[in-house]
């Protein structure tokens, strides 16, 4: 079989190039792709668990764990005790993690627009339908 007609191959193939090219959009403001994830979920004013986090993002929670002390070491996440279950945080962008993400968003934005240019809206669309069908097939696995 050509590799070039796995699936799996030509998705782990764009996916490095995406990932590359966004790390360095994202190397000025000292944030990872991973951590944007996080930054983009979290708000100042809301709470979000470790938990709900995780699944927002689709990683296990001791991924999260690590890459919530790394914002935290940076400013960017403030982590208070559950008052109901002492082993569990609430979650909230410090106020810094909160001007960073606003600057951020013009960053992403023009990231996503970079390497979407030349698709039409109608097959950006259609993209995302097969991405989401190709990762429910795989959900559970």
């Amino acid at each position: 079989m050509d590799l070039y007609n796995i699936t799996g191959f030509l998705i782990h193939r764009t996916d490095v190039k995406l990932t590359n090219y966004f790390t360095k959009q994202l190397k000025p403001y000292k944030v990872t792709p991973e951590q944007w994830s996080i930054i983009s979920c979290l708000d100042i004013d809301k709470a979000m668990t470790q938990k709900e986090l995780a699944e927002a993002i689709d990683r296990d929670q001791t991924t999260v764990v690590r890459m919530i002390h790394s914002l935290e070491r940076k400013g960017m996440v403030r982590r208070i005790v559950h008052d109901q279950d002492k082993r569990s945080h609430y979650l909230y962008l410090s106020s810094k993690g909160q001007e960073v993400k606003g600057k951020l968003l013009l960053t992403v934005k023009n990231a996503h627009d970079y390497v979407t240019r030349g698709l039409e809206h109608d097959e950006l669309n259609q993209l995302k339908t097969i991405l989401d069908k190709l990762y429910r097939n795989v959900q559970e696995d």
